[in-house]
């Protein structure tokens, strides 16, 4: 409402201070000064004429027409002045209502964000809480499972622990009764007929707890301590599955089922890495029997070798002897060729006696070079002889390091089986989940096709 009325007053403003320029420029125009022959200039002097002389007859009439037009077009100046104030303060309170109308409209904006910003928090509050409810409802779930595995672990524990005493009992009494092995005979089928219903009654516990697992799986079982998270369904699509294969291998294999069950739940020794152990103790148990056996080996070959070189050896004396024979013998030879040269520088000699002289001459020369010849081959046969022990002796030499190194060998496997095993005992009793059974369950292999995965192909395998 408020706006129309400054709109009327704005538009009659505006009308007036049109009408004043438009009078302005009717009386200064070409047309006023053809009739009258008064500029606006002129119109000025005029005014200012009369009011100073006081001139009379046509030019005090024409004076005071001019004195009315100036005051026409003081007023209507004023009354343009008054409306252009009038303008201004109906544009000012124009703009102070637009202000006023953004700030209305900016708080409106707020309190909007701030409708939905509350709306957002009690959306997530909402959520929240369906995620606690939702934890509260798997954690319970999750203590309902223990609970349960728990129990079906105690009483199978507890049946098995009444069984052996009760056989025991029985053993005890057995031992002054008549048909002792027929009563003993009776205690044990017993005995059998317990742990076999009490494996049983284990088993369809479990079963029960893994039907439940499949329904609704549970992480959660990991920080309880039941489950371990490095076997947590592993293989297979949950837990559920896992547990109750594990149990129908073992069964089909004519093990207690608890031997499957605590294997799904801790891990099989391929999983715990006792396999692994197991098997460098094995191979370190190998490497020492090889080495002993090598050891032998080395031994009779070192044997063998002194024979050999003692045999040589003897040789060696024999070529020597042999050796200082022909050298002797050839010394000989000589001797009778020096004393026969000797001879022959008589000049009382006759020349048959020389040809005779000569004759011997070249017969002791001739096996002289025998001699020599024998003498050569026998050196040859020496020096091939003491090679052949230099050969020998550098093969002693090796075998002996050898040996000294697998000797050392031995030291380290054996060491190293000691801490294997200390390893492979502390792994042992870190699988065990502490619920009375140790009957060396945690070695027990199901991996009956021995592909190195226990799964439903071991069942029947």
């Amino acid at each position: 409402m408020k706006n129309k009325q400054y709109n009327r007053l704005f538009d009659r403003s505006l009308k007036l201070v049109i009408a004043t320029i438009f009078s302005f420029s009717l009386i200064n125009s070409p047309i006023i000064f053809k009739l009258t022959d008064i500029s606006e200039f002129e119109s000025v002097a005029f005014a200012n004429q009369g009011k100073g002389k006081g001139n009379s007859g046509g030019n005090g009439n024409q004076g005071n027409n001019n004195s009315s037009s100036s005051k026409a077009s003081s007023e209507a100046s004023k009354e343009a002045e008054k409306a252009s104030k009038e303008a201004e303060r109906a544009a000012e309170r124009a703009s102070k209502e637009a202000e006023r109308a953004a700030e209305i409209a900016s708080k409106e904006a707020e309190r909007a964000a701030e409708r939905a910003s509350k709306e957002a928090e009690r959306a997530a509050k909402k959520a929240s809480k369906s995620a606690e409810k939702a934890a509260e409802k798997q954690i319970k779930f999750t203590k309902k499972i223990d609970k349960k595995i728990g129990k079906a672990f105690e009483k199978y524990a507890k049946e098995i622990s009444k069984a052996q005493e009760k056989y025991q009992k029985a053993a005890e009494k057995i031992v002054d009764a008549k048909n002792p092995d027929k009563k003993i005979q009776q205690a044990e089928d017993k005995l059998a007929n317990r742990i076999s219903n009490a494996d049983d009654k284990f088993t369809e516990d479990l079963n029960k707890v893994s039907k439940q697992l499949i329904k609704n799986e549970s992480v959660s079982l990991v920080d309880s301590g039941w489950v371990s998270d490095k076997v947590y369904s592993k293989d297979f699509v949950n837990h559920g599955q896992r547990v109750s294969t594990y149990v129908e291998i073992a069964k089909a294999q004519g093990l207690p089922a608890y031997v499957g069950a605590l294997q799904a739940n801790f891990g099989n020794p391929y999983e715990t890495g006792i396999v692994d152990l197991q098997n460098q103790i094995t191979d370190l148990n190998n490497q020492i029997i090889q080495n002993n056996e090598l050891i032998g080996t080395l031994n009779n070959q070192i044997t063998l070798n002194n024979q050999t070189i003692d045999g040589k050896l003897a040789t060696i004396t024999a070529l020597q002897t042999e050796t200082t024979t022909l050298n002797n013998q050839l010394t000989d030879l000589n001797n009778q060729i020096t004393d026969l040269n000797t001879q022959l520088n008589n000049t009382e000699l006759t020349e048959e006696e020389v040809a005779g002289i000569q004759e011997q001459i070249d017969t002791l020369n001739t096996n002289a070079t025998e001699l020599n010849a024998q003498i050569a081959t026998t050196e040859t046969q020496l020096n091939t002889v003491q090679g052949e022990i230099t050969t020998l002796e550098t093969e002693i030499a090796n075998s002996t390091n050898e040996i000294a190194n697998l000797e050392t060998d031995i030291v380290n496997a054996t060491n190293n089986i000691t801490t294997t095993e200390a390893e492979l005992t502390s792994t042992i009793e870190n699988v065990k989940p502490g619920v009375g059974v140790d009957s060396g369950w945690e070695t027990v292999n199901l991996d009956i096709n021995n592909d190195g995965v226990v799964n439903e192909a071991d069942i029947n395998a």
